[in-house]
């Protein structure tokens, strides 16, 4: 799962941006106060439950996010069935609800003296992969660690737009200590690989802005279309008992979006009061807020 409290963090940093200076400027300790803007998190899976952050965009000098535990968060699909999120913890509101793929949603927030939030979201139907092809030493990298290659075979709609992202991950047993019961228990454990991939290999990915592993149809030719990845020994090990499978995210064009100017953003390196991620805003389809509500769907492929 995504992990919410670095958008916060950046919808946060982000409200400052006028107030950050060059490296060769002195700069205060202390800023000044401004008014809180709401911050709504929401990554709607297929096939999962519903869960949005609710949290207020606070002070730079602060190193919590401001969690809202007062809110009305209410989510509606197409038939206008209705369901009312109940708080946990954290500004997490959560319902057991399951969220439909090819349903679109909207998510209303009401936090006692702001404007209501809005947004809106509809969750991709999966994709389809057809074939896989795991190679386990495709080339040597220039320190000669092993270099592994995947390729897999994804159906394409031609006539709609579709973006995807790739993850790469392994499903292993190991035992870890619980501290509840006192003991060592023998548990499966998922990690996710590091993975790149080569523009100058498709002509589909050399339109595309970083990070190539999220990536649209939009130059794709065919219904029908191959996809590589590597990964390195040097980022990612695995054992003959482990199992590798990959997962490919069918998402919406706002996670698209996003994705692309959040990778900017970490890749102006955030090195204090010098560097300059306002240049780069972080993309939002909340009314009234910040934040991204936004929808997916996992088509997962295990590899023999």
């Amino acid at each position: 799962m995504l992990k919410f409290n670095h958008l916060t963090h950046f919808f946060t940093l982000a409200l400052f941006g006028l107030m950050l200076v060059s490296c060769n400027a002195l700069v205060e300790d202390e800023f000044p106060d401004f008014a809180a803007v709401p911050v709504m998190n929401g990554f709607l899976q297929a096939d999962s439950t519903f869960r949005v952050q609710i949290s207020l965009a606070a002070n730079l000098s602060d190193t919590m996010p401001d969690f809202v535990d007062n809110a009305l968060v209410v989510i509606e699909d197409q038939k206008q069935a209705v369901d009312t999120l109940t708080y946990t913890d954290e500004g997490w509101y959560v319902s057991p609800r399951t969220v439909k793929a090819g349903y679109s949603y909207t998510c209303r927030v009401n936090i006692p003296g702001f404007n209501t939030m809005l947004a809106h979201t509809t969750v991709p139907l999966p994709t389809k992969i057809d074939s896989v092809i795991f190679t386990d030493l495709a080339s040597r990298g220039q320190e000669g660690e092993k270099i592994s290659s995947v390729a897999f075979r994804l159906h394409n709609n031609m006539e709609t737009e579709m973006f995807w992202e790739v993850k790469f991950k392994k499903r292993w047993f190991g035992s870890l200590y619980d501290w509840d019961v006192e003991d060592w228990i023998e548990r499966s454990q998922v990690d996710e690989a590091y993975i790149f991939m080569k523009a100058e290999q498709d002509s589909v990915l050399l339109s595309e802005p970083n990070p190539l592993t999220v990536f649209s149809n939009r130059k794709m030719k065919s219904d029908r279309h191959w996809i590589k990845f590597y990964f390195s020994e040097n980022y990612f090990s695995f054992g003959r008992t482990d199992t590798l499978f990959l997962e490919l995210l069918n998402i919406d064009e706002s996670y698209y979006h996003y994705h692309k100017q959040y990778y900017i953003y970490e890749s102006a390196g955030w090195g204090g009061l010098g560097s300059s991620p306002q240049r780069y805003p972080l993309y939002s389809n909340i009314t009234n807020g910040l934040g991204i509500f936004t929808g997916m769907s996992v088509t997962r492929k295990e590899l023999e």
